[in-house]
C-alpha cells in the first residue's frame, strides 16, 4: 500500500465534481442523463471576450506572465472592484489565479495553521472545509437553519468565536442555498466581527451579480474597518460564463496577497496567459450580457420553485434570492425504500434519482445538510421540464 500524506489521504473528492463526472460518464455510455448538478452556466462566453482571446493568440501572447497575473489584469480587477463594489484596491493587493478556487486555497493556506479554527456558516460550499483542513486548521460549522432562511444568526456567531478562531467565510449569494444577506443582516454580522480583531473575513463574491431582488450588499461597504483583515474572492466563471477559462482572484492586504503569490509561484505559476487577456476584456468591456443571463436565470428559478413544490416529499419554504441553485428539504423521503434500497440520507436519494430517473443532483451531505438536495438550474427550461417530470415519476416508486 502506498503511504500518502495524511491530509491528502483523508481528502474526499469534491462532491459536486464527482456527481458531474459520473453524469458525463453515463452520457458517454449512451445514457440520456440530465444534469442538475453542475454549477456551470449553460450560456456561451460572450463573443467580445472570445475575440479578446483570439487577438491575444494572434499576437503571440502565450508566454509566462508574472506569477500573480498581468498588471493590466490586476488593474482591470481593481477597476471592477471600484465600479461594482465601491472598494479601493491597488494592483499589488490583488492576485489572479487559475480560478477562484485556487485563489481561495492559496490565501487560506497562507493565513491559517495548526490549532486555528475557521467558522463556516453551514450549508457551505463543499471545498471550503477541505481547504481549511489542508492548511492544518479546523473548520467549525455553524449551522444556519432553513427556518432562518439559511442566514447566520449574529448572536450565535458571537458565541462561537473564541481564542482559536482565526477566520470566517461569508458567501452571499450563497452556494448551495441561493440565500442573500440583506444590508441590515450583514451589518449585524459585521459589528460582531469588528469586535473580534483576530478573525479574518473571507467574502466569497463569486455569485455577486446573479441576484433577483437588487444588488447584494458588500460587507466592506457596510463596515470599512474590516478592510485590513478581509479577503475578497471572485472569478469570471459564473458572471461571464467562463468556467473553463479558469481565472479568479483574491484581493486583500498587501502582505497576505504577497504570501499567496509566493505560494502560487511554487505550486502552479501564473494563470493561463490567454485567459488573462480574456478576463481583462470581461471586466473592462460592456457589461450588458450579465443582465440578459440573470433574467433567464430568474425565469428558470421561478419554474424550478414551482416544480419542486409540486414534488411529493420535497419542501422549499425559501425562494432562492441569488445564484442558480435551489436547496429543497427532502427529509420526508428519508426512510422510504425501493427494491430493498433504503433512502437513508440525501446521498442515497441522489443516487436513486441518478439511477432511476437519469437526473444528476448533488446531495446536501458535503454541504453540511444531509436532509437537503442541491438542484442547479444552470440549464435550459426544456431540460428542467424533462428533469422534473422524470423525478416525479421516480419518486412514485418509493414506499
Amino acid at each position: 500500500m502506498v503511504k500518502l500524506n495524511r491530509r491528502i489521504a483523508a481528502l474526499k473528492p469534491s462532491a459536486t465534481m464527482a456527481v458531474e463526472g459520473r453524469a458525463i460518464e453515463m452520457k458517454a455510455a449512451g445514457i440520456d442523463v440530465i444534469s442538475l448538478a453542475a454549477g456551470e452556466p449553460d450560456f456561451d462566453t460572450p463573443e467580445r471576450i472570445k475575440e479578446a482571446a483570439r487577438r491575444a493568440l494572434a499576437a503571440g501572447k502565450t508566454k509566462y506572465t508574472p506569477v500573480g497575473g498581468l498588471r493590466e489584469l490586476r488593474e482591470a480587477i481593481a477597476l471592477k472592484l471600484k465600479r461594482d463594489n465601491g472598494l479601493d484596491y491597488e494592483a499589488n493587493e490583488i492576485v489572479a489565479s487559475a480560478g477562484g478556487k485556487q485563489a481561495a486555497a492559496n490565501v487560506i493556506a497562507s493565513l491559517f495553521d495548526e490549532g486555528d479554527e475557521v467558522i463556516l456558516p453551514t450549508p457551505a460550499w463543499v471545498s471550503f472545509p477541505a481547504m481549511v483542513r489542508l492548511a492544518g486548521a479546523e473548520p467549525v460549522e455553524l449551522r444556519c437553519p432553513q427556518e432562518r432562511g439559511f442566514l447566520l444568526d449574529p448572536s450565535e456567531l458571537a458565541r462561537a468565536i473564541n481564542a482559536r478562531t482565526r477566520g470566517i467565510v461569508l458567501n452571499s449569494p450563497a452556494n448551495p442555498t441561493g440565500a442573500v444577506y440583506g444590508a441590515a443582516e450583514l451589518a449585524a454580522i459585521a459589528r460582531v466581527l469588528r469586535d473580534a480583531p483576530q478573525v479574518w473575513v473571507f467574502s466569497d463574491d463569486v455569485y455577486e451579480h446573479i441576484t433577483y431582488a437588487g444588488p447584494a450588499p458588500h460587507i466592506l461597504r457596510l463596515e470599512p474597518q474590516l478592510r485590513s483583515r478581509t479577503i475578497v474572492l471572485n472569478s469570471v466563471s459564473k458572471t461571464y460564463a467562463m468556467t473553463g477559462w479558469r481565472l479568479g482572484f483574491a484581493a486583500g492586504p498587501r502582505e497576505v496577497i504577497a504570501a499567496a503569490t509566493r505560494l502560487q509561484g511554487q505550486n502552479s505559476g501564473n494563470p493561463a496567459s490567454v485567459s488573462q487577456f480574456a478576463a481583462i476584456e470581461a471586466y473592462s468591456g460592456p457589461q450588458d450580457e450579465i443582465g440578459v443571463m440573470v433574467e433567464e436565470f430568474r425565469k428558470r428559478r421561478n419554474l424550478v420553485v414551482e416544480r419542486i413544490r409540486a414534488l411529493a416529499g420535497f419542501e422549499l419554504p425559501n425562494v432562492p434570492q441569488g445564484a442558480f441553485y435551489a436547496f429543497p428539504d427532502v427529509s420526508k423521503l428519508l426512510g422510504l425504500s425501493h427494491n430493498g434500497r433504503r433512502i437513508a440520507d440525501a446521498n442515497s436519494l441522489s443516487e436513486f434519482l441518478l439511477e432511476e430517473a437519469n437526473v444528476a443532483t448533488v446531495a446536501g451531505n458535503d454541504f453540511g445538510a444531509p436532509d437537503h438536495l442541491r438542484l442547479s438550474y444552470a440549464t435550459s427550461i426544456e431540460n428542467l421540464e424533462k428533469a422534473f417530470a422524470r423525478i416525479g415519476k421516480a419518486l412514485k416508486k418509493l414506499g
